[in-house]
């Protein structure tokens, strides 16, 4: 019955000084936004790392050209061509090889002219990379071999020439004084690290090598390696193939190295883990100070209902009954602000993960932990004023102006 009539004091309270009671409670709203959000976002974009690893059936590793380190001399021996085949022709690994060329060459199509980079590539090129043609078609391993001058934009292309990439599909092009065909277009992929797949033109390899760069020396080749075996496994087997190529006696330092990216990918996971936890602990911090502010405005309210305290007390009300109802008065205010911030935090993930096309997941633990968390910084900080208020004596309370 106590619980009852303390529960219902409270809330005529929070009633009474409404927008002081929500102006008390902001910090709290805040901390608790962020949490959820945070957590929220943090998963998703956990979940978003995961699927895309999941979703790729193999591992990519990249082979470049050794430039040394520090005092070390190693032979600036280029990859090439007959390097990323004699990959191709070892079966001892079932990997898919894509030797690349990249350079910049002048584009032009009708009055506008740009310069633009130009990527050299089999078809397998965009198996690896997991680039999707939106309209037309890619070149052929035949269109390779019979160094065709025909080409593959990314999305953006054609809008730098005044039109559309799809638009283009089907013209012609001067690329370096020399007529391309253009006979496909891709799908937007964005931006990724330092370059933007949807602002390069793709060509032939043999075309690229014998009709616009003159070398056949290839600045990367990437090797896509099925899931059943290690990166150090394929490592081990390319550097096999690598050294035989490039004639290496044992002892000798290689003058190629070899990136596995998915170690970048583990490097983003953690990072995000890491920047998740100091924005929850950021957000805890707010509610700690929200706390505070809770217990200010606690120690306000005792003050302003001393004579009420004293009339209650002398009406027969123990000291538990006083601390019981301000305690849960400062309980009620923060989770009252922790139910608020968990609505705040929960439409500002709800709006990112559209925003990023990530799933949404409700953060149900993160929401239960942030409003019981709410609730005992509420009781952690009620306590003293709750205490005060109790310990007032009804005879001097009484006589309080």
């Amino acid at each position: 019955m106590i619980l009852d009539e303390s529960i219902t004091t409270a809330l005529d309270s929070i009633k009474a000084n409404l927008l002081r009671s929500l102006l008390t409670t902001i910090a709290i709203v805040i901390g608790t936004a962020s949490v959820i959000a945070m957590v929220g976002i943090g998963s998703s974009a956990q979940r978003a790392i995961d699927d895309s690893i999941t979703n790729v059936s193999a591992r990519t590793l990249s082979v470049y050209p050794s430039r040394g380190r520090g005092s070390q001399k190693i032979s600036s021996t280029p990859l090439t061509i007959s390097d990323a085949d004699a990959l191709i022709e070892d079966n001892e690994i079932n990997w898919k090889v894509s030797p690349e060329i990249r350079s910049s060459k002048s584009l032009k199509y009708g009055n506008e002219s740009i310069t633009i980079s130009v990527i050299g590539g089999r078809k397998t090129y965009f198996d690896v990379q997991g680039y999707e043609i939106e309209t037309g078609d890619f070149f052929t391993e035949r269109d390779d071999l019979a160094r065709k001058r025909v080409a593959i934009l990314g999305s953006n292309v054609g809008t730098e020439l005044k039109t559309s990439s799809k638009m283009l599909v089907g013209k012609e092009v001067d690329m370096g004084g020399i007529t391309f065909k253009i006979i496909g277009a891709l799908k937007p992929e964005g931006a990724t690290g330092w370059s933007n797949p949807d602002d390069i033109i793709y060509v032939p390899l043999m075309t690229a090598s014998d009709r616009l760069f003159g070398r056949d020396r290839v600045d990367s080749i990437r090797v896509e390696v099925p899931n059943i075996y290690t990166p150090e496994e394929a490592m081990i087997s390319i550097e096999r193939v690598l050294r035989r190529e490039h004639d290496i006696g044992p002892g000798e330092e290689n003058n190629f190295r070899i990136n596995d990216w998915s170690q970048f990918t583990d490097l983003r996971k953690q990072a995000t883990a890491i920047f998740s936890g100091l924005l929850i602990g950021i957000a805890g911090i707010s509610l700690m100070v929200g706390g505070i502010g809770v217990m200010n405005i606690m120690l306000v309210s005792v003050t302003e209902r001393t004579r009420e305290i004293g009339l209650r007390k002398a009406l027969g009300a123990t000291e538990n009954a006083i601390l019981l109802q301000f305690i849960i008065e400062a309980v009620t205010l923060c989770i009252i602000g922790g139910i608020i911030g968990v609505i705040f935090g929960s439409s500002l993930y709800f709006l990112i993960t559209v925003f990023q096309d990530w799933v949404f997941t409700i953060p149900f633990s993160a929401i239960i932990g942030s409003v019981i968390f709410s609730g005992c910084v509420g009781l952690f900080f009620g306590i003293w004023p709750a205490k005060k208020a109790a310990a007032l004596d009804p005879a001097v309370a009484l006589r309080f102006e």
